[in-house]
C-alpha cells in the first residue's frame, strides 16, 4: 500500500501536469525500453540498505593475541589500524588515567584499551567493547548477545549480579572457553535489560546486590542482552 506522502505526491504531480487538451490526455505513455527498466531497477550509487543481514560485512573479530596480545603497544595498534585511528586520552570511568581509544570516531568499531605502563603505552592491562561496538570476542561474545545464546556458548548456565546496583548485569561463573579463553586473558560480560531500563517495580526480585541464576524465570522475562565485554590480562 503506497504511502499518504507518496499518494500526495502522486495526486500533485496530476494537478500540475494535467493536460490543457483532451487529445493530450488520451496519449499514451511511452514505455520504457529494455535497458532502461534494468537501469531503473539498479541502486543508486548511494544506496547504502542493507535488504539481508548476509550483506552486512563480516564483523572484526577481537582474540588474546595477535594485534591484542598481552605484549601489544600504542605503536604496533598504529601500525596496524593507523596513528589516524588512535587517540590517547581521558575516559568516563578511567578515573586520570589516560588509555588508547581505537576508532574514537566509529562507534561500532570502537575498543578502549589500558595499558600496564601508560607512560609508554605498552603491555595491555584490559581491552572494553561496550555497545553498540560490533567487535566478536573469545568463544563467540558480542553485544547484542541475549542470554540463551550467551549459554549455549558456555555451553550452560551461570550467574548474573542483580541490575541496578554498582556490578549490576555482571555475569559470573562462566566454564568451558568463556572460563578460559585462549591467550591468557580472562573474560567479563555485562547484561542490560532488554525490555526496560531500569525495570519495572514487578522485577525487583532480580534487582540490587545479589547473585541470580540465568535461568531465573524471572530474569530471562528481562530479555538480557549483552552491553559490553571486556578481556583482561593477569
Amino acid at each position: 500500500m503506497k504511502s499518504r506522502l507518496t499518494m500526495c505526491l502522486a495526486i500533485a504531480g496530476t494537478l500540475i501536469f494535467a493536460p490543457a487538451s483532451a487529445k493530450t490526455a488520451k496519449q499514451a505513455p511511452k514505455s520504457q525500453t529494455p535497458d532502461s527498466d534494468a537501469r531503473s531497477k539498479q541502486p543508486a550509487a548511494d544506496d547504502t540498505a542493507l535488504d539481508n543481514a548476509k550483506d552486512a560485512p563480516p564483523a572484526p573479530v577481537l582474540a588474546c593475541g595477535g594485534s591484542f596480545a598481552r605484549a601489544t603497544s600504542h605503536a604496533r595498534l598504529a601500525a596496524e589500524f593507523g596513528e589516524k585511528n588512535l587517540v590517547f586520552k581521558q575516559v568516563e570511568g578511567a578515573g586520570k588515567e589516560k588509555v588508547t581509544v581505537l576508532f574514537e570516531n566509529e562507534p561500532v568499531k570502537q575498543v578502549v584499551i589500558r595499558w600496564r605502563d601508560p607512560a609508554t603505552r605498552s603491555g595491555i592491562s584490559s581491552i572494553a567493547v561496550g555497545a553498540p561496538s560490533i567487535w566478536i570476542g573469545p568463544g563467540g561474545i558480542r553485544n547484542g548477545l541475549p542470554l540463551k545464546d550467551v549459554e549455549k556458548l558456555n555451553g550452560g548456565t551461570f550467574s548474573i549480579n542483580g541490575f541496578e546496583s554498582n556490578e549490576g548485569g555482571f555475569a559470573s561463573g562462566f566454564k568451558g572457553q568463556l572460563a578460559t579463553p585462549p591467550g591468557g586473558c580472562s573474560l567479563s560480560v555485562r547484561f542490560e535489560p532488554g525490555i526496560a531500563n531500569p525495570l519495572p517495580k514487578k522485577f525487583s526480585a532480580i534487582v540490587g546486590d545479589r547473585k541470580i541464576p540465568s535461568s531465573d524465570r524471572l530474569m530471562r522475562r528481562a530479555k538480557p542482552m549483552v552491553s559490553e565485554w571486556s578481556i583482561s590480562y593477569n
